[in-house]
């Protein structure tokens, strides 16, 4: 039966073939670790980015450029990523994404001289790469082993590991790298630091070959038993995919909509230190996750947005108040709904493009992300040094809630939902 007929079916169940393994729960712990160190690479230069243009000695844009790199890169490679993603098992794709974490961290010693910023560009490049494989494996793995009421729950938990990776990410470095005089002392807590990243990486990486596993020997629901059926039947490519998803309304919305959102979370982990700087010069500025398990996709997303737009409103009042107490508040209640909105964004994508493979609508998905983060960056940077904090501000708010509303209009089909209760289901999206 081929994927793009426009023509519904029935699905018939099948209980007797459906399993759920004890086993998930390693696996999906597995996979939270490795992602947790990956993430944590995402702004472990740019939260010390003052130290790091002294340090080097390059420019803020230079700088930015450890952080953008993972953004590039995603944008760049979501084709080849998610081809491999689906042509190779989940574990190939895991030992690929911890390895290269892996490899990226022990070369980062290299880095720790003067006049090496290059080596830092390079060795978050081969880290950015392995984020790419990451960040499109929590909704299939979360599919692959746990039953349709756990999938929610097991997606929020890998995509735990990845925000728990930005957070330490945001704070080691701040812990250990201090912004010394003498750069020799600076040296030393690099060294540190890589130290750090290299053991627990490696340790991670054979985490994942000698306990991650695949998929389990019986599908967990009706939803992949009959996924399984389609794919073999038809197999998908990109190509395919993308005639599919130029149709689905829905998806665009959440392309425009939580992409808007969830890029402007990654700006905002790029850009934090001198938005910080800004508010409180002269100072030290060194500065979870969350899901709600029901099926109510449209109306949480619409929530969690409004509540991402207020809570940005008054994160921005707190920092043009210079008030440090309020901006640790309110940054911290941003970051949750934000969070919030990345685990929705998977999930609500693998709801409304199935039968599609989960890896071609969330690596389109984080194309979304990453586009949205860059133009923020290379917009409000300029904003901010011409015009001033203010108004950049203003942008910022002003697109997050144009962002927010548009949500509404999709509609409530869940077509993933469907095939595990054995309702019809459009194969043609």
């Amino acid at each position: 039966m081929s994927m793009e007929c426009s023509k519904k079916m029935s699905i018939s169940k099948s209980d007797d073939t459906l399993k759920l393994y004890g086993y998930r729960w390693v696996v999906i712990t597995v996979f939270a670790l490795y992602c947790s160190i990956n993430m944590a690479q995402y702004s472990q230069f740019t939260i010390i980015m003052d130290i790091v243009e002294k340090y080097y000695g390059v420019s803020l844009a230079t700088a930015n450029m450890s952080g953008e790199i993972f953004m590039i890169l995603n944008i760049l490679l979501f084709i080849p990523t998610g081809e491999l993603v689906e042509r190779c098992s989940l574990k190939t794709s895991s030992i690929i994404c911890t390895g290269l974490t892996a490899l990226g961290n022990c070369m980062k010693f290299l880095a720790c001289s003067h006049d090496r910023y290059f080596m830092v560009l390079i060795t978050q490049s081969i880290c950015a790469v392995a984020q790419n494989i990451a960040l499109i494996l929590p909704s299939k793995l979360a599919c692959a082993w746990f039953g349709p009421e756990e999938v929610s729950l097991a997606c929020s938990i890998g995509l735990f590991g990845i925000q728990a990776g930005s957070a330490l990410g945001s704070v080691v470095p701040t812990l250990i790298v201090k912004n010394h005089e003498d750069l020799d002392l600076i040296t030393d807590d690099f060294n540190t630091l890589f130290i750090y990243n290299s053991a627990v990486s490696v340790a991670f990486f054979a985490l994942t070959v000698l306990f991650f596993r695949s998929k389990p020997p019986s599908p967990p629901s009706q939803s992949q038993l009959e996924l399984k059926q389609i794919i073999e039947e038809d197999k998908m490519t990109y190509w395919k995919a993308f005639k599919l998803y130029a149709k689905n309304k829905d998806f665009i919305v959440i392309l425009c909509t939580l992409g808007v959102a969830c890029g402007q979370l990654n700006y905002f982990m790029v850009m934090i230190t001198p938005m910080i700087s800004e508010a409180f010069p002269n100072e030290d500025n060194s500065l979870a996750e969350y899901y709600l398990r029901t099926h109510k996709f449209k109306l949480i997303s619409f929530l969690v947005l409004l509540f991402n737009l207020i809570f940005s409103i008054a994160e921005v009042i707190a920092l043009l108040m210079s008030n440090k107490i309020a901006t640790c508040i309110t940054v911290a209640l941003y970051g949750f709904f934000s969070g919030s909105s990345i685990v929705i964004a998977c999930e609500y994508t693998t709801e409304v493009t199935f039968p599609i493979p989960e890896a071609f609508g969330v690596a389109i998905l984080n194309v979304s992300i990453f586009t949205f983060a860059i133009i923020y960056i290379q917009v409000l940077t300029l904003v901010f040094d011409t015009a001033g904090y203010f108004t950049g501000y203003c942008i910022m708010i002003a697109s997050l809630a144009i962002a927010t509303f548009p949500i509404l209009l999709m509609s409530s089909e869940l077509k993933r939902r469907d095939a595990n209760i054995g309702k019809q289901v459009d194969c043609g999206i």
